[in-house]
């Protein structure tokens, strides 16, 4: 065997072990991406706010209504919720810790619906994370991109809008010192 033909077979070698290296190479990157992304997921299941809401009782009219809410996931650092029950809506903002213990809270009167509800019913339910993301609780828990956009949509699709305000969601400005804000 001949130098020539010891060149082409240790050539041959080096190509097949750098295709090898290759391969294991993708292979590792598409293992650390699957990680990643389980990781991420993980993270989610774990900040991502799960609210849990029941009905305490009918309210009386113009009064407001009581339903216990409790977080079986991460902390719910804003949220925004927004009830029908007959012909009434109520609304209000709130904050829960995580993993919180029920609890009773009372959903203030807004106004009455445009639609009559026989059951009391959730229209809008939707939280932010610590991590700062908004998810909306009645959708699957969909993360929300543009909070502002969405809650503009679902207020004018409830007729709402100028009625309620959630300022943590939508980013206006909290009111001023002595006014009013339905919804809080």
């Amino acid at each position: 065997m001949g130098i020539e033909q010891l060149a082409i077979v240790l050539g041959a070698i080096s190509v097949v072990t750098g295709l090898t290296a290759t391969l294991f190479a993708f292979r590792a990157d598409g293992a650390a991406r699957g990680a990643r992304k389980e990781a991420a997921r993980r993270w989610d299941d774990m900040v991502r706010p799960r609210p849990h809401f029941t009905f305490i009782s009918p309210p009386l009219t113009g009064q407001p209504m009581e339903v216990e809410v409790e977080n079986l996931g991460g902390t719910l650092a804003a949220g925004a919720v927004v009830a029908a029950y007959g012909e009434h809506l109520f609304a209000c903002e709130l904050t829960l810790p995580d993993k919180a213990p029920p609890r009773r809270i009372l959903l203030p009167y807004v106004l009455k619906a445009w639609q009559s509800a026989r059951q009391p019913t959730f229209l809008l339910v939707a939280g932010r994370d610590v991590s700062g993301r908004w998810w909306d609780c009645l959708d699957g828990m969909k993360v929300i991109k543009d909070p502002r956009r969405w809650i503009d949509a679902h207020l004018k699709e409830m007729r709402l809008q100028g009625a309620v305000s959630f300022p943590e969601l939508s980013g206006s400005p909290s009111p001023r010192s002595g006014e009013v804000r339905r919804g809080r």
